[in-house]
């Protein structure tokens, strides 16, 4: 389990660093070590290095590294970074991306060819596959509304086979999404215009700026930020993690530890559970242990 020397060798073409932090690849800028790194090139190597290691070591799969928190210790196996599978094309009004296209540029596409329906996504920090696999969104909109079909390492799934729920899909149990379709409207170039800064002055009224990993926990039934507001916990420390004064439900990493931002999570849960009923449930995921 602990020899990697195998997988070296079986994938000549991809871009493997051993002892790889992992800080520079999350929004939280922390993180420990990764025992291997590996940037594979397209969406087939992507797949091959996948079904390889399952069974064989333990791996994660990173994006943009947003909505994750990497442990101080690292990770004690294979992060396969998805940077580098980026292709992105429109074919009538559907835009093909790869796991590892930046949201921010399958924004750019729409809006340059008068497509209209990725506009709520301006400013989010993520990647199609990490956005997909979370069915992430803002503003009552979600990357789902306008999927039509993903293709994973195991086969393809139209929409209804993807299990789309509130931040969730079937695709957080263990497949990979490599690439997704997606349906866009045609639109006149002020009206997407328009719809794009409403939303850009939305964001930057609300959001923080900083080293944060957008969105710490799940609204469900309420909003995660009032509630965390109404436990008095806003600018709460802990160490060089602090709540948000902007927004409650971010966590502003301030030159701390992958520990601060673990202890504050917390200790946010523990207050507002104690104070106001109500159990939150974090959004980010988790790297390596905690």
């Amino acid at each position: 389990m602990d020899n990697y020397d195998l997988l070296l060798k079986k994938f000549p073409s991809v871009d493997f660093r051993q002892n790889l932090c992992l800080a520079p690849f999350t929004t939280f800028k922390v993180g420990g070590n990764a025992k291997i790194g590996a940037f594979p090139t397209s969406r087939e190597s992507l797949k091959e290095l996948i079904n390889f290691v399952k069974g064989k070591y333990p791996y994660c799969i990173i994006g943009n590294g947003s909505n994750v928190l990497a442990s101080d210790k690292g990770f004690l196996g294979v992060a396969i970074f998805t940077e580098r599978v980026n292709s992105l094309v429109l074919k009538g009004n559907i835009i093909e991306a790869d796991c590892g296209v930046k949201i921010s540029k399958a924004v750019k596409l729409a809006k340059d060819n008068n497509m209209s329906g990725l506009e709520f996504a301006v400013g989010i920090p993520g990647t199609i596959g990490g956005m997909v696999a979370m069915n992430g969104g803002c503003f009552n909109k979600s990357i789902s509304d306008l999927v039509c079909y993903v293709r994973t390492e195991d086969g393809v799934y139209n929409k209804k086979m993807c299990d789309f729920f509130y931040r969730s899909s079937r695709f957080l149990n263990g497949e990979v999404v490599l690439s997704v379709a997606l349906k866009l409207k045609v639109s006149e170039e002020d009206v997407i215009e328009q719809k794009t800064e409403r939303f850009i002055q939305a964001r930057s009224k609300n959001q923080p700026k900083g080293n944060t990993c957008g969105s710490v926990f799940l609204n469900q039934g309420y909003f995660a930020g009032k509630l965390i507001d109404q436990a008095g916990l806003k600018g709460f420390r802990i160490g060089g993690a602090k709540v948000s004064e902007r927004h409650a439900n971010f966590i502003i990493n301030d030159g701390g530890t992958a520990d601060d931002i673990y202890k504050l999570i917390n200790h946010i849960k523990k207050v507002v559970q104690e104070n106001l009923g109500i159990a939150l449930n974090e959004e980010v995921r988790y790297i390596g242990e905690f």
